[in-house]
């Protein structure tokens, strides 16, 4: 009769409980484990969402001079600014007798307009932050933006706040028609988004700022995947003349005082 020492059977049973705790592992490893894309899509979302802010108006459509039925209505913004320069899209506040901005920490501010480009329905709100200070998002450029680039959309789809939603680049420089205007070189990107994303981040796998989510084309009018957003090439040209209004009178002022000068001393 085979005999087994104490040796012999305390070695097999080591490598069993070896051989378990292995495939253990490798049996629970696969559904506990993010891949690279789920780890930077995580990152950039926890970066860029301090950045991006509800925002809920009032509005009033006048009866005879008369808010007969005020309504509601909501969109996204984004933060420009530590002290409290948010920008959205123009007909985010179009018609907006009351602004409140919901901040990425809970705080509920009434905020007013403090500069607006509606032919590239864009506008810039003020909120008083006190000594709470917000985190500005970063502003990257839009112009090497290419179809199948990876980008993510954050806002406040049918007032659900701080939501996360990915997808690609599915073309550049795209001209739309909205409300008889032509808005040119738009972003179509197939993330999703619908009605209340306006106004908040579209950005890169870095969470830079590449564009402001602003039209979606819809019979239905939600996601269908196809979406449009503002380039930052077009925001950087636009944002000065909306936060420095006045510099636009003084550039106008001087070319006047200019001519004037310049026709005095031909017909003099």
């Amino acid at each position: 009769m085979a005999i087994i020492s104490l040796r012999e059977w305390s070695g097999k049973a080591m490598r069993c409980l070896l051989l378990l705790a292995v495939g253990w592992t490798m049996a629970f490893q696969p559904a506990l484990a993010l891949t690279t894309e789920e780890l930077n899509t995580i990152s950039v979302y926890e970066r860029v969402a301090p950045s991006v802010v509800n925002i809920t108006t009032k509005l009033c459509e006048p009866e005879f001079f008369l808010c007969t039925v005020p309504s509601a209505g909501s969109g996204s913004g984004v933060v420009l600014s530590a002290d409290g320069m948010i920008l959205t899209n123009y007909h985010v506040i179009a018609n907006a007798e009351n602004i409140q901005v919901t901040l990425a920490d809970g705080r509920v501010i009434k905020a007013d307009v403090a500069g607006k480009a509606r032919d590239d329905d864009l506008a810039v709100v003020r909120v008083d932050v006190g000594g709470r200070k917000l985190e500005a998002i970063e502003l990257a450029g839009s112009e090497g933006l290419t179809v199948g680039q990876k980008v993510l959309a954050i806002g406040n789809p049918f007032g659900l706040g701080q939501t996360l939603t990915t997808g690609t680049v599915s073309m550049v420089s795209r001209d739309i028609r909205d409300e008889g205007r032509i808005m040119r070189d738009m972003i179509q990107i197939d993330a999703a988004v619908n009605p209340g994303n306006s106004g908040g981040a579209l950005v890169n796998s870095k969470g830079e700022l590449v564009g402001m989510n602003t039209i979606i084309l819809s019979p239905t009018g939600s996601n269908i995947g196809i979406g449009f957003a503002i380039p930052t090439s077009r925001i950087k040209k636009v944002l000065p003349g909306m936060q420095r209004p006045w510099e636009r009178w003084v550039g106008w002022f001087l070319g006047f005082v200019i001519v004037y000068w310049i026709l005095r001393r031909i017909f003099r």
